[in-house]
């Protein structure tokens, strides 16, 4: 019983070190389509309509 629960253990933090490596990149795709300064969603186009150059 105690092999299996370090088993699963050790399976769910090496699942967890994947994650850690991908998260990063979906987080910095999300985060460019908002605007740094206001938060806005951006349309595609280069400024905001708060007026920063996104």
């Amino acid at each position: 019983m105690i092999k299996a629960v370090t088993f699963f253990l050790i399976f769910i933090a090496v699942l967890a070190l994947f994650g850690r490596l991908r998260l990063p990149r979906l987080l910095r795709r999300s985060r460019d389509r908002f605007c740094p300064r206001c938060g806005r969603a951006l349309d595609g186009r280069r400024d905001c309509a708060c007026g920063h150059r996104a």
